[in-house]
């Protein structure tokens, strides 16, 4: 299983940057188009495969289309959605992606017992390719949309890998962007990993008891991430930084609360669930925010490239952070101190972005 995943998302992970700039130049229906349905046929040869190894083969070219459908997406909304709407529109897209998550990761393996999961695998590619025939048909990008939304001009329209590379790497704001999601993306990925086996083994919740809080975490981080994006429009007037300012606070103290709290059985499991459920909003509820903000600092002719690398840096968190997360807990040889650590470094690296961010703001206008 873990060498399947790897497979899946090393090249899913490498390929970002590339992906995103090829975004650029083929435009998010073609990107769509190309990401989804080289997923529906990597998935139909999944149920063919005669071996393992095939398999890992074929999981590493399904991870390069899995790599350019994020940015192509993230491009679609930045086009079509109103620039006082773009976080709300991210967030019904992401919270998409967390539906079509749990509903099949909660669907899927029941009907594989059934009828095998070859079958299944394959019915989800025929699904996949379903999905990419509609977007053929009935997605069609605005016309005369010639407006900029950031620093490029007209005659950018088709930035190269290189350019990319070179227009943001130079740029401070955005690659404060990139590390605070770095940093809060290690969140998800510790709790994805860690929140059942910490439920069963510390407050001795029984599997499936503890399978159900990371489930409600999973339902958290779907209303979280339109919810954010509704706060950021409305009730913040676009204020990106400041609405992942709120995001890494609120997530770093419900670290420290369940660090601190959570060290008896003897706690409720409506306690336990409504602090998933709180914990989800939080941890898993910025993507939305978080790649309009990096869309919108690049622009709309930039925007997928600016999503392969932000992608790539988010990456980088989730796959660091539950070994860490695990060894402090195997060194302390107890979770607790896993939780309070990495709530106190999502705070401090919170508090340190909007510090830079404001400052580098400053520098700008002087």
């Amino acid at each position: 299983m873990g060498y399947y995943s790897t497979s899946f998302f090393l090249s899913s992970a490498t390929m970002a940057i590339i992906t995103g700039s090829i975004v650029d130049r083929l435009g998010p229906k073609t990107g769509i188009l190309l990401g989804v349905s080289c997923l529906g046929f990597m998935y139909l040869l999944f149920g063919f495969s005669p071996t393992y190894w095939i398999l890992l083969l074929l999981a590493l070219i399904a991870g390069l289309g899995h790599s350019i459908i994020t940015p192509s997406v993230n491009k679609a909304v930045m086009i079509e959605a109103p620039p006082e709407k773009r976080a709300s529109f991210m967030g019904i897209m992401q919270s998409g992606l967390g539906v079509g998550g749990f509903a099949g990761a909660s669907l899927l393996p029941f009907l594989g017992e059934y009828f095998g999961w070859r079958i299944v695998i394959q019915a989800a590619g025929i699904f996949a390719l379903l999905m990419g025939f509609l977007i053929y048909k009935f997605y069609h990008r605005k016309k005369n949309n010639n407006k900029t939304t950031g620093p490029q001009t007209q005659n950018e329209s088709s930035p190269s890998l290189k350019d990319n590379l070179c227009y943001f790497l130079i740029r401070k704001q955005f690659l404060l962007i990139c590390l605070f999601g770095m940093i809060i993306a290690s969140s998800v990925g510790a709790v994805i990993s860690h929140f059942a086996v910490f439920l069963y083994e510390v407050l001795h919740m029984s599997r499936a008891a503890a399978g159900l809080g990371l489930g409600v975490f999973q339902i958290g981080g779907i209303i979280g991430r339109p919810g954010w994006g509704l706060f950021s429009d409305r009730f913040l007037k676009g204020n990106r930084s400041g609405t992942l300012f709120l995001v890494g606070l609120f997530t770093g103290i419900i670290f420290l609360i369940i660090g601190y709290l959570f060290r008896s059985p003897q706690i409720s499991f409506a306690t336990v669930y409504i602090f998933s459920f709180v914990l989800g909003f939080s941890a898993a509820g910025w993507p939305g925010v978080f790649f309009i903000t990096a869309g919108e600092f690049a622009g709309e002719a930039r925007a997928g490239g600016a999503t392969g690398i932000a992608l790539l840096f988010i990456r980088i968190g989730m796959l660091i952070a539950p070994p860490i997360f695990g060894l402090i807990a195997d060194f302390s040889e107890s979770y607790h101190y896993s939780w309070l650590l990495f709530g106190g470094i999502i705070i401090i690296s919170t508090v340190t972005f909007y510090g830079l961010m404001i400052r580098s703001r400053s520098d700008l206008s002087t």
